[in-house]
């Protein structure tokens, strides 16, 4: 038979544990942001099945990477854009591709969907033959407009090229 005071000791170790547990949760959800919509009140799609090839190791447009989506006067939408291609890396380092948006109408500025990472965001890698690769990022709420949302490719750190074919970005336009 087991003393009692063994027993208040195991109550109270496994109290403790389940606080530290409960204090860690704590800590990494602070650093974890989101947003909530209602409604998907539109889906644009944008599809390429010609290959291209990107050398920069600065970003640009991938081709047949851009839709453009209005929100209406008065309102305004949270975007939900994913992105997805057959790849190919060559070289030393990685390849990055982000999802940006552009505000046209009335003119704006360009910002990357979020989490916005750069070329910190690592697309694909060098090592491995053709791959499927997807992206998927979320804007805050913009405001009335029209906007257009593009995607685009740099090589990093020593990459050489990406190669990215029969590509698919789908964007869905989002109510509060």
């Amino acid at each position: 038979m087991e003393k009692p005071v063994s027993k208040i000791k195991k109550i109270l170790v496994a109290a403790a544990a389940g606080i530290a547990v409960i204090g860690v949760s704590s800590a990494a959800a602070a650093v974890i942001s989101g947003a909530t919509g209602t409604v998907t009140e539109r889906q644009t799609f944008a599809r390429n099945d010609v290959a291209q090839v990107i050398t920069s190791g600065s970003f640009v447009d991938v081709a047949g990477g851009a839709v453009t989506v209005r929100v209406p006067a008065g309102q305004k939408r949270m975007l939900d854009a994913r992105y997805t291609a057959e790849t190919l890396c060559s070289g030393g380092g990685w390849c990055s591709a982000r999802i940006v948006v552009t505000r046209t109408s009335p003119a704006g500025g360009t910002s990357e969907l979020l989490p916005a990472s750069g070329t910190d965001f690592s697309f694909d890698a060098p090592g491995d033959n053709w791959e499927g690769h997807a992206l998927e990022r979320t804007s805050n709420y913009l405001a009335a407009g029209v906007y257009r949302v593009h995607v685009q490719a740099a090589v990093v750190a020593g990459a050489t090229s990406l190669r990215l074919d029969d590509t698919h970005l789908a964007v869905e336009v989002i109510r509060p």
